[in-house]
């Protein structure tokens, strides 16, 4: 497991990633109060495409 993001105060985790995995992000944050219907956060725009190609 990667920690990719952590808080801006250096103590939690805020985004972890497993490498080997085709699509596996856990956020802290919420990412769906930054996206729109025609301008999806990069979050949903890449787990679409992960499911597409399985």
């Amino acid at each position: 497991m990667n920690f990719s993001g952590i808080s801006p105060d250096g103590l939690l985790p805020e985004i972890v990633e497993i490498k080997n995995h085709p699509w596996f992000i856990g956020v802290q944050f919420h990412q769906e109060l930054k996206s729109r219907p025609f301008d999806p956060h990069p979050l949903f725009s890449s787990f679409i495409k992960a499911s597409i190609k399985e």
